[in-house]
C-alpha cells in the first residue's frame, strides 16, 4: 500500500511538472490569437469551451455513470465554474492596469493562500520546504520575469482584481480536489467545471459571436488562424488540464501551484523564440532557480517517501 502511494505521489508530480509546462504555452498562444483579431472575452470563452468539449467525450468514453453527481456535490461544482470564470475575467482586468510581470508574479503568490486553504480543508502541513520553496520559486519567477525593473505604481482597483483573481483561482483548485477525493470522475470535474464556466462568460460573449469571429479571421488568414485556435485547444488547455487534473488527484494543491512557476520559464523560451524578445542573465538565472525548485521538491519527495516505506517494512 505504502508503495503505491509512493509510486502514485511520483506520478503526479510528474503529470504537474508537464502541466506547468503546457500552461506556459498559454500567453503565446493568446498573444498570437489577440494579433490576429480575436477578442479578449472570446479567448476567454473558448479556453473552456474546449475543455467542455473534449472531457465530456471523454467522460461519455470511458465512464457514462460519472454524469451522475450527488447533489450535495453540485453546489461545490457550481462554485468551481463560478470561480473558473471569476479568475478568468479578474486577470484580463489586472493586466490592464499593472505589467503582466508583475500581475504574473502577485498572482503566483497565491500558493500561500492555497497552503492555508488546503491546511483547513485537507489538513495538509505547512512545512518549511514548502514554504522556502515557495519563497525562492516567488523570486526566481521575479527574476524570469524582469519584475525588479518594471517599477510598481499603487493602483487599489488593480490590486482588487489580483486579490479577486488569487482567491478565485485557490477556491478553484481546492475546490476540485475536494471533488476528486470525494470520488467524483476528474473528467466530470473539468468537464462540468468548463460548462459552468461557459455558461457564465456567455453572459457576456455570446458562443455565436465568438464561431463569427473564428470564421472572419479564418477567412482573412487563409486557415492559418485555425491552426493557431486548434493549438490553443490541444496545448495550453485539454492538454494542461489532463495532466493538471490528474497530478491533482495524487499530489497536494501547493505542490501544484509551485510547479506552476514553469510557466514563466516557458513562456520566456517561446517569447525568444516566437516572439524574437531578448534573454538576459536575469532571466536565464530565475529559470534556473525555478528548475532546481522543481527538481529538489522531486529528489526530497521521493526520498523521503523511500525512507517511510524503508521504516514501515523494517517494523
Amino acid at each position: 500500500m505504502r508503495t503505491n502511494y509512493l509510486s502514485n505521489k511520483r506520478l503526479g508530480l510528474f503529470y504537474a511538472m508537464f502541466s506547468g509546462i503546457f500552461w506556459g504555452t498559454n500567453g503565446t498562444f493568446c498573444t498570437l490569437l489577440s494579433d490576429l483579431g480575436l477578442g479578449a472575452q472570446s479567448i476567454a470563452i473558448l479556453a473552456p469551451a474546449y475543455n467542455l468539449i473534449f472531457f465530456s467525450t471523454m467522460l461519455l468514453i470511458t465512464n457514462k455513470p460519472g454524469f451522475k453527481i450527488k447533489p450535495k456535490l453540485l453546489v461545490f461544482i457550481l462554485l468551481g465554474g463560478m470561480t473558473s470564470a471569476i479568475s478568468n475575467t479578474s486577470f484580463v482586468k489586472s493586466v490592464s492596469y499593472f505589467p503582466v510581470g508583475i500581475v504574473s508574479t502577485l498572482i503566483f503568490c497565491n500558493v500561500f493562500v492555497i497552503m492555508i486553504i488546503s491546511r483547513i480543508v485537507f489538513k495538509h502541513r505547512i512545512t518549511t520546504r514548502k514554504i522556502g520553496a515557495a519563497i525562492i520559486t516567488v523570486f526566481g519567477v521575479c527574476l524570469v520575469l524582469d519584475v525588479f525593473s518594471q517599477g510598481f505604481h499603487l493602483n487599489y482597483y488593480g490590486l482588487f482584481w489580483i486579490l479577486m483573481t488569487i482567491l478565485s483561482w485557490s477556491i478553484m483548485m481546492t475546490l476540485e480536489k475536494y471533488l476528486l477525493e470525494e470520488g467524483v470522475d476528474e473528467n466530470a470535474v473539468l468537464m462540468y467545471i468548463a460548462l459552468f464556466a461557459v455558461i457564465i462568460l456567455s453572459f457576456s460573449t455570446s458562443p455565436v459571436t465568438v464561431v463569427s469571429s473564428i470564421v472572419q479571421i479564418s477567412s482573412k488568414t487563409h486557415g492559418y488562424a485555425l491552426l493557431v485556435i486548434l493549438g490553443f485547444g490541444l496545448i495550453p488547455q485539454i492538454g494542461c488540464y489532463s495532466f493538471y487534473i490528474k497530478g491533482l488527484k495524487y499530489i497536494e494543491p501547493s505542490y501544484m501551484q509551485i510547479f506552476y512557476s514553469l510557466d514563466p520559464v516557458m513562456a520566456s523560451i517561446l517569447g525568444y523564440f516566437v516572439f524574437n524578445q531578448t534573454l538576459n542573465f536575469s532571466n536565464m538565472a530565475g529559470m534556473c532557480i525555478i528548475l532546481g525548485v522543481v527538481i529538489y521538491i522531486q529528489i526530497a519527495e521521493n526520498r523521503e517517501g523511500i525512507e517511510s516505506t524503508t521504516k514501515v517494512a523494517k517494523v
